[in-house]
């Protein structure tokens, strides 16, 4: 599948932003890393500023993470608390792997682009929450979820997202515990096991 030149501006954009940040790349070196001639002007047929730039590859990443929410496995919610939970966690920690660039870009660059950080945390954090509580509401959930299910699920994700970071930041896993080993921590820290 051939890319068009507005995508490889995207991904150049993408990579070279994440690497040397915003203020660090400018537009002659996504003209390059896009393959076109740099200082030739190329840029400016698709985007009118590198902060336009910016906000479209923002909006793309956002829109990839969005998809891959939207076809996320939610399974039943029935049998051991323990295992529901522990396979949740562990799609949650798969999910944010698949989101690194976005979450990267805002790390990064929270600070110069607030109103598109706001958005994201909007669209990926608060509503993530949402959705989680929705799916795990029921017999179940409620048990889990203890009375307030959306500051419960607030831990969950603030322990799943430094974790996430831990591996992220230093090359491996705090304490070189495992995915599974963590999911199922966690997942023992809400559900009691069963009698």
């Amino acid at each position: 599948m051939t890319s068009t030149t507005r995508e490889r501006i995207l991904d150049a954009a993408l990579a070279l932003i994440m690497r040397h940040g915003f203020g660090g790349t400018a537009v002659t070196d996504i003209e390059a890393a896009a393959g076109l001639s740099p200082g030739s002007g190329s840029f400016y047929r698709h985007f009118r500023s590198k902060e336009e730039v910016f906000t479209a590859v923002f909006e793309r990443e956002l829109e990839r993470a969005q998809e891959h929410r939207r076809t996320f496995e939610r399974g039943p919610v029935t049998g051991d608390p323990q295992e529901v939970l522990a396979r949740r966690f562990r799609q949650q920690l798969a999910y944010l792997t698949a989101v690194r660039p976005l979450i990267a870009l805002l790390a990064r660059e929270h600070t110069r682009f607030p109103e598109l950080a706001d958005k994201i945390g909007g669209v990926l954090l608060d509503e993530g929450i949402s959705e989680e509580a929705a799916h795990l509401s029921g017999d179940l959930g409620t048990r889990l979820l203890s009375d307030d299910p959306h500051a419960t699920l607030a831990v969950v994700v603030s322990a799943l997202t430094g974790y996430h970071l831990a591996r992220e930041f230093f090359g491996h896993p705090p304490a070189d515990i495992d995915e599974h080993r963590f999911a199922a921590a966690l997942a023992a820290l809400l559900a009691p096991p069963t009698p």
